[in-house]
């Protein structure tokens, strides 16, 4: 169908476990390139019993296609609703009316208050959204659905306890690695993180800024342009710099 192809063709992220009013659009996560991040293999952060939950999608909208061997024009990608969420959580968009253009940078924020115990288990999610291009030049809109994301709730048994106070960088995961994998990061303050991977050789292959919320914070990092092997990756808030090791093992298609 022309907007399933579509809307794999966009693949959430910079995750934050902090509560977050709207997101914003950020192209270092999406590099520009059309796609979902996280994408649905490496899948949305679990939420916790007794901890507010909050995740951002990041989006970057194609601006066209081939359907039939037709050219498309993708005109818009608007999100009309998200089912399955838990109970309490909800949804907001950027740009808030979850119209995202066609060739632009978009972001979706899912989000609730600290779940109790009753409430652990798994949450599908299904997406509705109309895809509204022009095919051929004569204007369609295909209402369509992508049910690829879970919310998967847990007990806070092994759930990482940090104080608010303290700068600290967990080893990321998934790792070994093919593509995406989180590097969950304490800050004890909102500001600017320093990210750095190196290969053995001490050569720089990725080195990029992140803005973070004081607390709990996953750093989505895309792997795709790293050859397979051992990395050596360092976290910084400019005062204190954590390292830790990479490792990629292959590449999958996407």
């Amino acid at each position: 169908m022309f907007t399933r192809i579509l809307f794999f063709l966009m693949v959430s992220i910079f995750v934050s476990m902090n509560a977050i009013a709207q997101c914003v659009p950020d192209s270092s996560v999406t590099h520009n390139t059309s796609g979902i991040y996280p994408d649905s293999a490496t899948g949305l952060p679990h939420a916790f019993v007794g901890v507010p939950y909050s995740t951002v999608i990041y989006v970057y909208v194609p601006t066209d296609t081939v359907y039939l061997n037709l050219p498309v024009t993708i005109v818009s990608i608007d999100v009309t609703g998200v089912t399955g969420l838990p109970p309490g959580f909800s949804y907001t968009c950027t740009p808030s009316n979850c119209v995202f253009p066609g060739g632009t940078n978009a972001c979706l924020t899912l989000q609730g208050p600290a779940p109790t115990s009753g409430m652990i288990g798994n949450y599908p999610l299904v997406v509705e959204m109309d895809v509204n291009g022009l095919l051929s030049g004569f204007p369609q809109t295909i209402q369509e659905s992508n049910d690829n994301y879970t919310i998967v709730i847990e007990n806070t048994t092994g759930l990482w306890t940090v104080s608010n106070g303290t700068f600290s960088v967990k080893q990321n995961s998934p790792n070994p690695v093919n593509r995406f994998t989180r590097i969950p990061v304490n800050s004890k303050v909102n500001g600017t993180l320093f990210l750095k991977f190196t290969d053995i050789l001490g050569n720089v292959v990725l080195q990029e800024e992140r803005e973070v919320q004081k607390g709990i914070n996953n750093l989505l990092v895309d792997a795709a342009n790293f050859e397979a092997g051992i990395y050596l990756y360092t976290v910084s808030d400019g005062k204190s710099i954590v390292t830790r090791r990479l490792i990629v093992s292959g590449k999958n298609d996407f």
